[in-house]
């Protein structure tokens, strides 16, 4: 039996813009079914690595086919005085799910960002995903019993602002 390649990943380019957005609507659809994302390659394109660079992100491939992303944005931890990043979106497609490519994409933005001295990861979990709550635990990830996650967006933005 021939063992496959493994999947080659790099940083997203504007040509891989619409299978991220569709991998952003897969991973909604599996956490929150019907759920449609606001993320779509125009937006994608406006904000990320190739428009205002707002946001990073890394592409698994197999075979040309797209079947994992980790899109992440910087953070700054004045407590530990270091740089670190925040996973907003982790996608590993159905098939390659337990093979370790979900695992393999964090290492990718880890990796990547090394040299700017990446001294930390945060993430949210969704509460009703408990797949992902056990991949992340057994990667080491724990919860922070200190912090909150706390939201402010649209109308609650529009009255701050004024």
């Amino acid at each position: 039996m021939e063992v496959p390649e493994p999947p080659t990943i790099r940083p997203i380019e504007r040509g891989d813009l619409t299978a991220v957005a569709d991998m952003i609507a897969q991973l909604a659809n599996h956490v929150r079914p019907g759920f449609t994302p606001g993320a779509d390659a125009a937006s994608l394109e406006r904000y990320g690595p190739t428009g205002l660079g707002l946001f990073e992100a890394v592409i698994a491939r197999r075979e040309e086919a797209p079947v994992g992303l980790c899109l992440y944005t910087y953070a700054f931890s004045g407590w530990r005085g270091r740089p670190g990043v925040f996973v907003e979106d982790l996608y590993v497609a159905p098939a390659e799910r337990g093979s370790g490519l979900g695992r393999a994409l964090l290492a990718a933005i880890l990796a990547r960002e090394a040299p700017q001295g990446c001294a930390f990861m945060k993430l949210h979990v969704d509460k009703a995903n408990a797949g992902a709550h056990a991949f992340y635990a057994r990667l080491g990830f724990v919860p922070e019993a200190h912090d909150d996650t706390l939201l402010i967006d649209e109308i609650g933005l529009r009255a701050l602002a004024s």
